[in-house]
């Protein structure tokens, strides 16, 4: 059995751009890893540092991706900010990916080119606390799982013009995402959050689907697969927001929805 990275004052580290990282950064007590942590801030950050110490981070998210191994952590600095033409493929197991920040000084990452802008293709992947700005060119998604048993949480998609496809894609089983946000910002995206695949046992929870001004020319959430057990939890739908399963086989719960605004939830087979 490999030794753990020990942490023994945890990893939420005050006075710097690493110190307002999510709840699940700021538990007390040590912090026991298999694999290692990397420390990434766009503004002060050298891609030729190792980036295992926050005082020495590396600057870009291809860099500390490619210096990470599995079951390890990357976390990125309050303010970070990335534009990314090509797809940044994460292929390590286990890997939790934590952006620092509240509101809009938490990471952002931009999709400028027509592509999967984050693939999560390894299991047991773990993504928290990003904002995603609404893309310059018409990617295929911002985040997609296309690999079973990972989570997103607490991350804001904007959702623009140039959002034609979705900005979420589950494209594997077992997948999660709680607590995050699809909110149009200008005429007119086509979909939130997408299962494009005939997977099972997905999670959807505390989520919101904000329709903004203009609305979406299709379902804010969208079943365009025969997913199975599909599960929404306590998520809400406003302003020209639809909940739609268009396809026959699709099975799902759903359990407290909130409807508001000129928001609807359409379910058709």
């Amino acid at each position: 059995m490999a030794s753990p990275n020990i942490y023994p004052n945890g990893l939420n580290l005050a006075g710097t751009v690493f110190e307002n990282g999510p709840t699940t950064l700021q538990l007390d007590g040590r912090v026991y890893l298999s694999g290692v942590v990397q420390w990434l801030d766009t503004i002060d950050g050298d891609d030729s540092n190792a980036g295992t110490r926050p005082e020495q981070p590396v600057a870009t998210l291809a860099q500390a991706v490619t210096n990470s191994a599995a079951n390890g952590v990357i976390i990125v600095g309050e303010g970070s900010s990335e534009s990314l033409s090509s797809s940044q493929s994460f292929t390590l197991a286990g890997l939790s990916v934590f952006g620092c920040g509240t509101g809009s000084s938490r990471p952002r990452y931009t999709c400028t080119g027509v592509v999967n802008m984050w693939s999560l293709a390894a299991a047991g992947m773990w993504v928290e606390g990003f904002y995603f700005p609404a893309s310059t060119a018409a990617a295929t998604s911002r985040v997609i799982f296309a690999a079973p048993s990972s989570t997103i949480r607490d991350c804001y998609f904007e959702c623009g013009a140039s959002a034609t496809n979705r900005a979420l894609n589950v494209f594997d089983t077992n997948c999660t995402v709680k607590g995050c946000s699809f909110v149009v910002t200008a005429s007119r995206p086509a979909i939130g959050l997408q299962i494009t695949a005939a997977v099972t046992d997905t999670l959807v929870e505390d989520c919101v689907f904000n329709g903004g001004s203009y609305g979406w020319t299709d379902y804010a959430l969208k079943a365009s697969a025969a997913a199975t057990r599909c599960r929404y939890l306590n998520n809400t739908f406003t302003n020209q927001s639809d909940l739609g399963h268009s396809v026959t086989a699709t099975t799902y719960q759903i359990y407290g929805a909130t409807i508001g605004g000129t928001g609807n939830v359409l379910l058709t087979s």
